[in-house]
């Protein structure tokens, strides 16, 4: 029922869109038409953008996490080693935000990361105690205070294990515990903030690794990405650290693919980052194609409102 309610919220935003569109769009035809018709097109656009924008990502989000898998099911769906990602609860916040370029507008960062690491496993993480829905993205696997013997079942059982960087004494024991049972090149580290809390992070775990972790050069200020970083480890536990492109016209998925490349070769997945281009540049096409028809509709439009009445 919830999630019916919210996937009516994401249409009303639409229908929001269009009746003001078309309300003024009719007000301003009858007052003089012709130029005046598509200034009053313009202003509704950027009146009721951002609002409709708002109430349709919001409702398609809450959607989306009203219907989302459990993570048991997702584990018991698909018969490839998971991908477990293990963070602070606090993490889950920061990652909830929508993107702000086209499609991401409606995925969380946490979706958009977790499409780049499911092409590996099903990605699964362990869910928040007592929280009503679960974050978009990562099915959770809800457990009770037996919640570290599951995790060490998982581990057992993961291709890759995904770490959000954060604090807490939950992660520290994770931490602690990865690095004596997995191997290191299955590992790879988020860093869902700047340099200050890098530093923090840093000198917390500082035990837990053989080696020391890299320093981290300047940050830009955040953008659309709030994991900027990633490390990524050697046999040794020599951690490498890369930074995640902040370009607009990069999405999170293909930086992922790109700069953790020696992960995905390890997994045998070393082919992604060209697949995930060839599916990105007949995306581009397709919408190309689409602008180019939306267009000439304007030219076209244009012309018979100026030229041809």
């Amino acid at each position: 029922m919830r999630a019916a309610a919210y996937l009516c919220g994401a249409a009303a935003g639409c229908v929001l869109i269009l009746v003001v569109v078309v309300a003024i769009a009719i007000t301003t035809d009858r007052l003089g038409g012709g130029a005046l018709y598509f200034a009053g097109l313009v202003a509704a656009h950027l009146v009721c953008q951002p609002i409709g924008r708002q109430v349709v990502v919001r409702s398609w989000v809450g959607f989306k996490r009203n219907i989302s898998a459990d993570g048991w099911s997702a584990l018991a769906a698909d018969a490839r080693p998971p991908v477990l990602y293990l963070r602070s609860f606090l993490v889950d916040e920061l990652l909830a935000r929508t993107g702000e370029t086209g499609v991401d507008y409606f995925r969380t960062e946490e979706e958009r990361f977790a499409r780049a690491f499911s092409r590996i496993g099903p990605l699964v993480a362990i869910g928040r105690p007592g929280e009503p829905l679960p974050p978009a993205g990562a099915p959770r696997v809800y457990v009770g205070d037996d919640w570290q013997q599951t995790v060490r079942e998982l581990l057992h059982r993961s291709r890759l294990v995904l770490i959000g960087a954060g604090r807490g004494e939950g992660l520290r024991w994770e931490l602690e515990l990865v690095t004596v049972t997995v191997d290191p090149r299955r590992v790879v580290v988020l860093l869902p903030f700047g340099n200050w809390e890098y530093d923090h992070f840093r000198s917390e775990v500082a035990g837990l690794f053989p080696h020391p972790l890299p320093d981290l050069a300047p940050l830009p200020d955040a953008d659309d990405h709030t994991v900027r970083a990633a490390l990524h480890f050697r046999e040794d536990w020599t951690a490498e650290l890369v930074r995640l492109s902040t370009d607009r016209g990069t999405s999170l998925e293909m930086a992922l693919l790109q700069q953790l490349a020696p992960v995905f070769a390890h997994l045998d997945d070393a082919r992604a980052p060209a697949r995930l281009r060839r599916q990105r540049d007949l995306r581009w096409l397709a919408l190309s194609l689409a602008g180019l028809v939306l267009l000439l509709s304007a030219v076209w439009g244009l012309l018979r409102v100026f030229v041809l009445r």
